[in-house]
């Protein structure tokens, strides 16, 4: 007797199909840690985010002569920083409790403006030289490797 067998034989093809079945897996598992790994970073700059914001809102919400400086500084230039009106709306008791111009007022007359600006200019250049200051050292804090661990030169770093 005879034993034949009933097996088909494997040809080259079928070890290809495989092959690039387990590379479509690996990849797909691949993508699935990069999207894992980008959540996590997401959630660590949100809340990098939060709790610099909220350690902000404590200085504004502290007298002294430090936090004054920061106080004039933040209600100045903080509203050219937000460029979404329904942000400016946001902000706008706080930054003018605080002295400053959210800059939401349409028709306000343009000569009215450009005195606004140039008292505001006026200001700034007698604040400059104590802001500067404060900047370089901030400058030197943050370009410090030890400060942070997030890689900045990652392409998918939003800061």
């Amino acid at each position: 007797m005879s034993v034949s067998n009933n097996k088909a034989p494997l040809s080259i093809f079928d070890s290809q199909d495989s092959n690039e079945l387990k590379e479509r897996q690996r990849l797909e598992e691949l993508k699935r840690q990069a999207k894992v790994q980008q959540v996590k970073l997401d959630k660590r700059l949100n809340k990098q985010k939060i709790l610099m914001g909220a350690f902000l809102g404590q200085v504004l919400a502290t007298d002294g002569e430090s936090e004054q400086m920061i106080r004039e500084y933040f209600a100045i230039h903080f509203p050219d920083f937000l460029t979404r009106k329904s942000d400016k709306e946001l902000f706008k008791s706080m930054i003018e409790s605080l002295g400053g111009d959210i800059g939401l007022d349409e028709g306000k007359d343009s000569s009215a403006v450009n005195m606004q600006t140039s008292n505001h200019e006026a200001e700034n250049n007698q604040q400059n030289e104590s802001y500067s200051n404060a900047e370089h050292d901030i400058r030197d804090l943050l370009s410090d490797d030890n400060t942070y661990s997030t890689d900045v030169s990652d392409p998918n770093y939003r800061g």
